[in-house]
C-alpha cells in the first residue's frame, strides 16, 4: 500500500507540473511547468524562440533555411542543428525532446514531417506550432506573432521579454508607416521561385502584409490564394515597380536575379532594367519576431526608390 500512495502521489505531483497552453484554436499540455529540450523547426520558429531568451532549454535547431553557415558549422547561431530537413520520429524521441516548435505545418505532417501533434502529445512531448501556420490562417499576421510571443513567452517564463518584443514591433510597424507616409504605393512583385513558373503569393500570403505595412502594394493582392504562379507574358503586363527576391539555400536571389536578367521578356521589365530588385532572406519573408523589422527595412528602400523616380 506505501508503494501504491508514493505512485499516486507521484502521479498527482506530475499532473499539477503539466501546464496547459492554446494553439491554433486548440487546448494542449506541457508535461512540466517548464521546457528543458526544445526542439525549433524551421529557422525562422527558432529565430523566435531566440529573441524570447530560451537559452540552454533551446537544445537543437532542424531545417535551415537561409544560413549556409549553418549547414556548413552544424550550428545556428550557437545552437545546434539536428537535420538539414525534418528529423525521423525515432530521432526525436531518442533525443528527449520535450517541446517542438513549428513554423510550417509540415512539421507535424505524418508524411514527411517528423509525426502529427495528436501523436506527438500521446508519446509524452508538447508541441507548438507558429500560429500563422494554423489552420484557417489568421486574417492579422502581425497580431499572430505577438500571440506567438505571448504563448511562447508564458511557456519559457520570459512574459517580460515577450512584452519588449510586442512593444519593439509596434514602434517598428508604426515607424514603417510613417516612413510610408500617403504617397502612392509602388507595385511590388514578389517572386519566391522562378522553377515550374514564377512563383508568387497573393493575398492570403503573409508577404502581402509585409509590403503593406512596407508602404508598398502586392501586386497579385486581389488574388484570393496563398500561392500564385504567374506566365511572363501576364508579368510583363503588369511590369511592377519593384520585385522582391526571395533568398533561400535551396533557391538563391542571385540565382532569380541572373534569370531575370537573361530572360528574353522578362528582362525588359521596368524592375530589372533599372535594377529595381531587392533581396529578402528567406526567413524575413515568412512571420516571424524579425517581419516588423523587415517591414520597417523595406518601407526605407521602398521610400529610397520613390525618390529615384523621375
Amino acid at each position: 500500500m506505501r508503494g501504491l500512495g508514493a505512485s499516486v502521489l507521484a502521479l498527482l505531483s506530475s499532473s499539477a507540473m503539466a501546464l496547459d497552453y492554446q494553439n491554433c484554436g486548440h487546448t494542449w499540455q506541457l508535461p512540466q511547468e517548464r521546457p528543458q529540450r526544445i526542439l525549433a523547426l524551421n529557422q525562422h520558429a527558432a529565430d523566435l524562440l531566440l529573441a524570447l531568451d530560451a537559452g540552454p532549454a533551446l537544445a537543437a535547431v532542424s531545417y535551415i533555411d537561409d544560413d549556409a553557415q549553418a549547414l556548413t558549422s552544424g550550428r545556428y547561431r550557437g545552437v545546434p542543428l539536428l537535420s538539414r530537413r525534418y528529423p525521423a520520429t525515432e530521432v526525436v524521441y531518442a533525443q528527449g525532446y520535450d517541446l517542438l516548435v513549428g513554423g510550417f505545418a509540415s512539421a507535424f505532417r505524418d508524411r514527411d514531417g517528423v509525426a502529427p501533434r495528436t501523436t506527438l502529445q500521446a508519446n509524452g512531448i508538447a508541441s507548438y506550432l507558429l500560429e500563422n501556420a494554423c489552420a484557417p490562417a489568421p486574417g492579422n499576421g502581425f497580431a499572430a506573432i505577438e500571440q506567438d510571443l505571448r504563448s511562447l513567452g508564458h511557456l519559457l517564463q520570459r512574459e517580460a521579454r515577450a512584452s519588449q518584443l510586442i512593444t519593439r514591433q509596434r514602434q517598428d510597424l508604426a515607424t514603417a508607416k510613417t516612413i510610408a507616409g500617403h504617397s502612392p504605393p509602388l507595385s511590388v512583385f514578389y517572386l519566391d521561385s522562378e522553377v515550374n513558373g514564377l512563383q508568387s503569393e497573393g493575398k492570403r500570403g503573409f508577404i502581402t502584409q509585409l509590403i503593406d505595412a512596407a508602404g508598398g502594394r502586392n501586386l497579385y493582392a486581389e488574388v484570393e490564394l496563398n500561392r500564385v504562379t504567374v506566365d511572363a507574358e501576364r508579368l510583363l503586363r503588369a511590369d511592377p515597380d519593384v520585385i522582391i527576391l526571395a533568398d533561400a539555400v535551396w533557391s538563391p536571389a542571385a540565382g532569380k536575379r541572373a534569370y531575370l536578367r537573361q530572360h528574353p521578356a522578362l528582362s525588359h521589365l521596368r524592375a530589372v532594367r533599372d535594377d529595381r530588385l531587392i533581396d529578402l532572406p528567406f526567413s524575413h519573408i515568412v512571420p516571424g519576431e524579425h517581419s516588423a523589422r523587415t517591414a520597417l527595412t523595406l518601407a526605407r528602400q521602398l521610400l529610397a526608390l520613390k525618390q529615384q523616380r523621375p
